[in-house]
């Protein structure tokens, strides 16, 4: 015990000694510079020696912006193959010519990610608790290989460890080392701006991540095993895929495809007008055992949905509709959702205030005894309702407003306060995979709780992000008719750097 306590320390200690080398190096380029302020068109200026000129035609224009949730396989930096006028640290690691025109070319980047959570009364009491806190640690490096315009190998490792958890980690926190990416692309037409395959593993994310999304906010992000293609048909984008999911094991180079899930789909994106765009989609999930308050069985679930999302003026909207059909053991499956977002923005007023609300209604189970009526939420977005990752999108109804404010460059301060509700009081409640935290056996009150939230992101360099979050969570009549039903105390502080 005492060795393993000491070699996360010395690790932890490198790592925080490193960035912090990194962010006193970077910290001169704040002077009138933000992260969305790099950018620039195409210049011949300061070309490297070994990289003859070239055209421009068929090549990105602009600085990829690094923000969440982190795409990093979606970062384009062919534009270092004509040079650039203005200059990162890390410019010589984002485009490694391996030809004389710089058709041929290495990308390198990655992330390391400290985080401090502490809790009171962490799942509202229930299971081991832990008030003194714990680390954090989360690690990825990434290779990108173009092999001129037709071919593309990505390639991503994955190293995460919790340290000091009471009751040890949660099935997100612990992946030793592994590979967390690795596929390969071939798109026939320069650019694959008409077709793509890509067959590997690969992060997928569609949306707003609310079905199928990256997973972020955990210490370990998902990954999937399978193919993908990308098509342009007119003006609409579709995406077609099978995979299954990586199931992650905590130790080194043990994540293997599971073998008891599959899940596949196909999504469209279009513009609708110039400020309204519309995806429609399919998306099917098998799972050979899943438990809801109902009870345990296969499902099989087949998942239509269609979203409308934009913005007009200092108006922005994202509403969006799925219905499920499929089968759960040896009934049937009837299953629905609603999520309406909206918001405006006083960009001429000082931090720039964004009031928005946002509200969802998914279906729980009536207790119908041969058809399942609790909608799943496939692979969304961890800690769906804050960073306390709590109760999930799975038979509930929620109502929360939000005001964002725009401090000074790269100072981003949200404030929120949502209630939440039962859909169906037959049903319990559930984390954001799916997973039931309560059954709905005792009591019959609808109001889970009320949270309130502080979250503060703080760009400190360009590379370096620090957030700080604060929760509370009142728990409801729900909750307190299943004991122990504490309130909810919640903070935790992020350090991230990223290249």
């Amino acid at each position: 015990m005492y060795n393993g306590y000491y070699r996360t320390w010395v690790l932890q200690s490198v790592v925080l000694a490193l960035l912090s080398i990194f962010i006193v190096l970077d910290c001169p380029l704040l002077i009138g510079q933000s992260i969305s302020e790099q950018g620039g068109s195409l210049s011949t200026q300061a070309l490297p020696e070994h990289v003859q000129p070239c055209s421009t035609d068929g090549i990105n224009s602009t600085r990829p912006e690094l923000h969440f949730p982190f795409l990093r396989f979606d970062e384009d930096w062919s534009f270092l193959r004509c040079g650039d006028g203005s200059h990162d640290r890390w410019d010589r690691l984002k485009f490694i010519p391996l030809h004389g025109d710089g058709s041929a070319y290495l990308s390198l980047g990655g992330d390391a990610r400290e985080v401090y959570e502490v809790y009171d009364y962490q799942y509202w009491g229930d299971g081991p608790q832990d008030r003194g806190g714990w680390v954090d640690q989360h690690f990825l490096g990434h290779a990108d290989l173009h092999l001129g315009a037709h071919f593309r190998i990505f390639g991503e490792l994955q190293s995460a460890f919790e340290n000091g958890r009471h009751g040890g980690p949660r099935p997100y926190d612990n992946d030793k080392l592994d590979i967390h990416q690795a596929f390969a692309d071939y798109a026939p037409s320069e650019g694959g701006d008409k077709f793509l395959l890509r067959v590997g593993r690969q992060e997928l994310y569609f949306g707003s991540g609310r079905l199928v999304d990256a997973r972020f906010g955990l210490n370990t992000r998902i990954s999937f095993d399978g193919f993908r293609m990308t098509t342009k048909i007119h003006r609409m984008k579709v995406d077609g895929f099978t995979t299954r999911p990586t199931l992650q094991r905590p130790g080194y180079f043990d994540d293997t495809p599971d073998s008891q899930k599959m899940f596949w789909g196909i999504y469209g994106t279009t513009p609708l007008t110039r400020s309204a765009n519309l995806d429609v989609y399919y998306l099917g999930f098998n799972s050979k055992h899943q438990t809801f308050a109902k009870g345990s069985g296969q499902l099989m679930l087949h998942t239509l949905g269609g979203r409308l999302f934009g913005q007009s003026r200092n108006l922005d909207f994202d509403n969006e509709i799925n219905a499920q059909v499929g089968l759960f053991g040896n009934g049937d499956v009837r299953a629905w959702s609603v999520s309406l977002s909206h918001g405006y923005t006083f960009s001429s007023r000082r931090a720039s205030p964004r009031l928005s609300l946002h509200s969802d209604v998914t279906s729980g189970d009536n207790g119908t005894h041969d058809r399942l009526g609790t909608f799943f939420p496939l692979y969304a977005k961890g800690k769906y309702f804050g960073e306390a990752d709590l109760n999930g999108p799975s038979n509930t109804i929620d109502l929360i407003p939000q005001i964002d404010l725009h401090l000074h460059s790269g100072i981003t301060l949200s404030t929120s306060y949502g209630a939440f509700w039962r859909e169906s009081t037959h049903d319990g409640i559930y984390g954001f995979a799916g997973n039931l935290y309560k059954t709905g056996g005792n009591g019959n009150a609808r109001l889970i709780g009320q949270q309130a939230e502080v979250d503060m992101n703080f760009l400190v360099a360009p590379h370096t992000m620090v957030r700080a979050v604060y929760e509370h969570f009142f728990s409801g009549p729900f909750l307190q008719q299943n004991p122990p039903g504490h309130n909810v105390n919640y903070a935790t502080v992020w350090f991230d750097y990223h290249f």
